[in-house]
């Protein structure tokens, strides 16, 4: 697939993308065969049929995506873009385990220097699986992220971490890790300031509550405030682990949800990371006040966080809760491919309900794209291929076998079949980011190099060491191995 001089007459745009199989994720969901979409000024000037928009538009340069998917690209709606060299440090171990004794200690140990190598890791492995789109919870050296986000060209929602008490048992926090209430709140408001429509719109910021546990009455009431004022979400993790309620319920007399709504939290900019475990009150209020909850399948299977067992993702979305779709990280998740995430929360609910129908292929590539758009508060520009809104596009090869099978429409087939590797193109507000596989605005082979070097660094500070089950041998000079 190559770029090319477009000889034809018509109004000039910047860029036309001709001949593929084009999802439109738009009212009617129209799939249009030999689709084509003109692209100008980052934006989507019109998208229709191949032999009428060539006749119509002449561009700069054009891709020819003959027998290709062309999608919008993927949202990761859940993601911490500064834990990427934490990935295979918290392996299968319980929840509380992984945020409180590996999770908040390699945060509070972790250099700017480092911060930006984890996030342009992070970030190249997102792209390289079609997702132009991350909303972060929450971290520190958050300038950081926002020059790694801005160097490789990725579209995303940051904001700074809050948490000011650190409660005794298992929810404490290492005292690195938290701040007085006027310093959280100078540094969060300063993230917002500074890069809140930063990079021609491409960043957001938003507030945060990191963890619910970790977080005064007085911060809840105060990062409320400053949502108002600014007008932006606030992402926080609630309700979001089995023992959590019951860790509230002991520290602060009142379960994690009740906490938000009795201090005036609850609105359309709420957004819950995880979420699974509302009692019917609370989901009647998440209802009512339309806050957004962000679901990760392979971490709480990962991690058996309860949520795929105790069925309540497949109830709020058939009553209508908006759920996006997230990795929250690759050690976690074990990896950053959306896809993986869509074939998950497609099927993973079904075996608990003896329901074979929960959720499935249509609904996964919605809580992907546009649902996902509409809980970051950004579905009138992103999340749909629509002429206005933003050129984010992932174009897709479809000539592995996995393609092949004549039984299973395009969805199915992207759901239950692909994986990020077919992704071949990436294209965020216009420009070209990725082209056949390779990364355009990074040297990706040096990007590889910093990473193992910032995580070995990382891991001899933080006196950490990687275990295995089974013995490793090695006899001779050449190791072969991957490490």
């Amino acid at each position: 697939m190559t770029d090319t001089t477009d000889p034809l007459q018509g109004y000039a745009v910047d860029l036309l993308v001709l001949h593929g199989l084009l999802i439109t994720m738009d009212a009617s969901r129209r799939i249009l065969r030999d689709g084509a979409v003109a692209v100008s000024g980052g934006r989507i000037v019109e998208i229709g049929f191949s032999n009428e928009l060539k006749q119509k538009y002449r561009a700069e340069s054009i891709i020819d995506a003959t027998g290709r998917l062309v999608m919008p690209g993927l949202i990761d709606g859940h993601n911490h873009p500064m834990a990427y060299l934490l990935g295979g440090m918290s392996d299968d171990v319980d929840v509380f385990t992984a945020v409180f004794k590996y999770l908040y200690p390699y945060e509070a140990l972790l250099t700017p220097e480092q911060t930006q190598v984890c996030a342009l890791g992070n970030f190249a492995e997102m792209l390289k699986n079609g997702t132009t789109c991350f909303n972060d919870p929450g971290g520190y050296n958050v300038d950081r992220i926002a020059e790694a986000a801005r160097e490789i060209g990725i579209r995303g929602i940051i904001n700074r971490s809050t948490r000011d008490v650190s409660p005794r048992g298992k929810s404490s926090a290492p005292a690195a890790a938290l701040e007085s209430l006027d310093v959280n709140l100078v540094e969060a408001e300063k993230v917002v300031r500074q890069w809140n429509g930063a990079c021609d719109g491409r960043l957001r910021a938003w507030f945060g509550l990191r963890n619910v546990l970790t977080t005064s009455d007085q911060l809840i009431e105060a990062i409320r405030d400053l949502s108002i004022r600014y007008d932006t979400g606030v992402h926080s993790h609630a309700a979001s682990v089995k023992g959590e309620n019951e860790e509230s319920v002991k520290l602060y007399g009142k379960r994690s949800l009740r906490r938000y709504l009795d201090r005036g939290l609850f609105s359309p900019r709420l957004y819950i990371a995880h979420g699974g475990f509302p009692d019917e009150d609370e989901l009647g209020w998440i209802r009512q006040h339309d806050v957004k909850v962000a679901h990760c399948p392979a971490a709480s299977m990962k991690g058996a966080w309860g949520i795929i067992e105790n069925g309540m993702i497949p109830r709020m979305i058939k009553e209508g809760v908006c759920v996006s779709l997230g990795t929250d990280t690759n050690g976690a998740a074990g990896s950053l491919d959306m896809f993986r995430q869509l074939f998950l929360v497609a099927i993973a609910h079904r075996e608990s309900h003896g329901d074979p129908t929960l959720i499935g292929p249509y609904k996964a590539l919605e809580m992907a794209t546009i649902d996902g758009a509409r809980a970051c508060l950004w579905d009138s520009d992103i999340g749909s291929l629509q002429p206005g809104k933003c050129a984010d596009i992932v174009i897709v090869a479809t000539g592995g076998p996995e393609w092949q099978h004549a039984g299973r429409d395009i969805v199915r087939k992207i759901v239950y079949c692909a994986t990020g590797s077919s992704v071949e193109t990436v294209i965020i507000d216009g420009k070209i980011v990725m082209r056949d596989r390779e990364i355009l605005t990074l040297d990706e082979e040096r990007l590889k190099h910093d990473v193992a070097e910032a995580g070995q660094l990382w891991m001899e500070k933080a006196g950490y060491s990687v275990s295995a089950a089974w013995p490793e041998l090695q006899r001779g000079s050449h190791a072969g191995s991957l490490a």
